[in-house]
């Protein structure tokens, strides 16, 4: 298939789809890099990652986030899976879908501080978003994950099919993603980005 050829299907399928965007709402570190990737293979416009964004959604500044959004059909971390945003999405933008990615805890919790810790901080990521104490903190952030994770799932408890729950980092995929999304499944491996974080 060509690039015109793809092109014209996405839009087709575009304009047949029953929902309106996608938004990953769990938490940070959970295969969210892999979620872009199949968003990108399945011909979606996805938003990630925008600190100035983010910023906003922390404070409660919410108009600039939903303007944004309107650009997009498919969205992965902060600001994006910020705090109760994913209320103020689900009423802004009926018929939409939400996402939560699982991993387990005890590598999931590793991955955080690698990449969170202000002892480690591999990415050289801004201070602010740092995790200081991070050993003295690890029941914190399990909670906050699990907290999350029942909040989410009790949010969506009567609409089972606007919510997929799936464990991306256990090599779950197109199998769950695409009838999730009523899409077809691409002829490609599901990605999975950065396998050694996993």
């Amino acid at each position: 298939m060509n690039f015109l050829e793809r092109a014209y299907e996405v839009l087709s399928l575009r304009k047949k789809r029953k929902w309106s965007k996608v938004f990953e709402v769990g938490v940070a570190k959970t295969g969210t890099t892999s979620l872009a990737m199949a968003f990108e293979i399945l011909g979606l416009r996805w938003a990630g990652w925008c600190p100035n964004l983010y910023d906003e959604v922390k404070e409660g500044k919410f108009d600039n986030t939903l303007a944004y959004a309107e650009k997009f059909d498919a969205f992965k971390d902060g600001p994006w899976h910020e705090d109760d945003l994913y209320k103020i999405l689900d009423r802004r933008f009926p018929d939409s879908k939400f996402i939560l990615l699982e991993r387990d805890d005890e590598s999931w919790l590793k991955s955080i501080e690698n990449f969170f810790s202000a002892d480690i901080n591999w990415n050289n990521i801004d201070e602010k978003y740092l995790i200081h104490n991070f050993s003295d903190r690890k029941q914190e952030m399990l909670d906050f994950k699990h907290k999350r994770f029942s909040d989410v799932k009790d949010y969506f408890r009567d609409r089972p099919d606007d919510l997929l729950v799936m464990n991306i980092c256990a090599g779950e995929g197109w199998e769950k993603l695409c009838p999730f999304l009523e899409m077809r499944v691409p002829k490609v491996k599901f990605p999975h980005e950065f396998k050694t974080e996993i």
